[in-house]
């Protein structure tokens, strides 16, 4: 398993964003959730992708991870976004997939966001309503 997000460039984290920090944290809180659940992957890794220009970005990418692999099945969850968007769903599903085509990947999925799920909904309002 991989959860992928968004990338930024090192520089902002530098400054002190703690954007990275955030994602990080919700990775080793879902690891602890699927272990309290019984739940066990190979390998679950963080990777970021959409980096432009040729300034440093968070790594490692999500291209680097898939090919340090030796395991080619992997499931990409997207970590970082709530809803799908049509720049997520193209690299991941469609510019991602090549490259993991071309490795040798006898399997890639990747997990679509909540979106609309009820239960997401409802956290989402119960979050709003502590807010008023």
């Amino acid at each position: 398993m991989i959860f992928s997000a968004h990338g930024l460039p090192q520089k902002i984290v530098d400054s002190g964003d703690p954007y990275q920090r955030h994602v990080s944290a919700h990775v080793e809180l879902l690891k602890d959730k699927f272990h309290k659940e019984g739940i066990y992957f190979r390998g679950v890794h963080l990777a970021y992708q959409s980096k432009v220009g040729p300034m440093k970005w968070l790594d490692p990418s999500l291209e680097s991870m898939l090919k340090s692999l030796n395991t080619k099945k992997v499931i990409i969850v997207p970590i970082a976004f709530t809803i799908d968007n049509s720049e997520t769903n193209y690299e991941l599903s469609m510019e991602y997939a090549e490259i993991a085509h071309e490795l040798g990947f006898s399997d890639y999925r990747v997990c679509k966001c909540p979106n609309d799920h009820p239960v997401f909904v409802d956290v989402l309002k119960e979050l709003y309503e502590k807010m008023k």
